[in-house]
């Protein structure tokens, strides 16, 4: 027995010594890293208590410094902010008195110091941290007796979140829901500090009641964004009322990186009202001096006028001077006009335009039956073919290819007043 409890003593022995030299693994001049944001930890994207000041654990950094490869680091604890190395023994060293670190979040394929681009789908926490980009270079001398260095990263992102904050007279109190929101970035990435690429739609996060049919009053959606200078023309804001209209809002203001704007909207029937906007700091939640607009923030869609087929190449608006209807032909295209058809024909197209002051924003074209499409995107056009006179938008059948439509009878038109 004696001899047993010599054995299990020399093996307990052996694993405390190899435990010891495991952790003699990492050398004396191995970096130690701490992260924040400006003076504060990370902002989980989408919080707005304490725990915003938080980086969640498993969150992942890379941290690189003069010819030293990166290193990934990783939050081992959300209460006590602790960071490790993310793979075993591999360090970054202190070769010398003063070090120039860059660091980066988050840790995804085609991230760097330089480049990313905006995740599409943010609808879900996990999903809307991986869009909160931040970087940062920092020149740190080595700290007499230690290791650690504390890098302060910026955030290069905006923070938009839409409010549902009233619904319109006409809705019954069933009807009073949106569904299928989306906000658009007004850039699809970030290249050496500055935007790249189109407008981006992004399927934001929701927060709020929902009861099956949609998301109900204070509903809220929250998606970070490339900042810019804003883009008049663009879309901004669209979602899906409770009747099953799609409503718009034209016009992406100018945002700033590390701001969160917060859009308290009214949903009207053919309309969205910007009932008010706030701005603030996203990293203390300070209301910035002037971050009040109520007005001409993004222009609202609404029916600027309705243009009635009345005659050959001729029409009748609702509302005079918004806008105008033009013809085109094939070579061998004509069209005419009857009183059930409106206007109809082989190889001819109409075009819709703005008259000045105004933007269109889509247009709804009826045929000879009430059958409709709508173009959201100019030049607003409809047309035919000279071997079918069936009405097409963007190459679209408006009857669905059933060979059913005859003519255009009437096109409502959309848009704002330009600023």
């Amino acid at each position: 027995m004696k001899t047993k409890y010599t054995a299990i003593a020399a093996l307990t022995l052996l694993g405390v010594f190899a435990s010891c030299q495991k952790e003699n693994l990492r050398p004396d001049n191995a970096v130690k890293v701490s992260v924040s944001v400006g003076a504060l930890t990370k902002t989980n994207a989408i919080a707005t208590d304490d725990t915003q000041r938080q980086f969640n654990q498993g969150d992942q950094i890379s941290v690189s410094t003069n010819d030293q490869e990166a290193v990934l680091f990783q939050c081992t604890s959300t209460e006590d902010q602790t960071w490790t190395e993310a793979v075993p023994n591999k360090f970054l060293l202190w070769t010398q008195p003063m070090l120039t670190f860059s660091a980066y979040y988050p840790v995804t394929t085609g991230t760097s110091m330089t480049t990313f681009t905006v995740p599409t789908d943010q609808s879900s926490v996990e999903k809307i941290a991986l869009a909160d980009y931040m970087t940062r270079q920092q020149n740190i001398s080595r700290p007499e007796g230690g290791s650690n260095i504390q890098m302060q990263l910026e955030r290069k992102m905006a923070r938009v979140i839409v409010r549902i904050s009233g619904f319109g007279s006409q809705y019954r109190d069933d009807q009073k829901t949106v569904s299928n929101v989306s906000i658009y970035s007004e850039a699809s990435g970030i290249a050496d500090g500055n935007s790249t690429g189109s407008s981006t739609e992004i399927q934001p996060y929701a927060q709020g009641s929902n009861d099956g049919w949609g998301w109900s009053q204070n509903s809220t959606f929250t998606a970070l964004v490339v900042p810019g200078y804003g883009d008049s023309g663009a879309r901004f804001i669209q979602l899906t009322d409770g009747e099953g209209s799609t409503l718009l809002v034209k016009g992406i203001p100018e945002l700033e990186a590390g701001n969160s704007y917060t859009f308290n909207l009214v949903v009207g029937k053919n309309r969205i009202e910007v009932a008010s906007v706030t701005v603030q700091d996203w990293t203390t939640g300070e209301t910035l001096s002037g971050g009040q607009a109520t007005e001409a923030v993004a222009p609202t869609e609404t029916l600027l006028t309705t243009i009635t087929a009345t005659a050959k190449e001729q029409a009748s608006y609702s509302t005079a001077n918004v806008a105008t209807v033009s013809f085109s032909y094939t070579a061998g295209g004509s069209s005419a006009y009857l009183a059930n058809w409106g206007w109809w024909g082989y190889g001819w197209s109409a075009t819709v335009t703005a008259a000045e002051g105004y933007t269109i924003t889509k247009c709804i074209f009826y045929d000879d039956a009430n059958r409709t499409a709508t173009d959201s995107e100019a030049p607003f056009v409809v047309e035919t073919t000279e071997e079918d006179k069936t009405p097409r938008i963007n190459g679209t059948p408006i009857d669905g290819g059933n060979m059913w439509s005859k003519g255009i009878k009437k096109i409502e038109v959309y848009g704002y007043v330009t600023p």
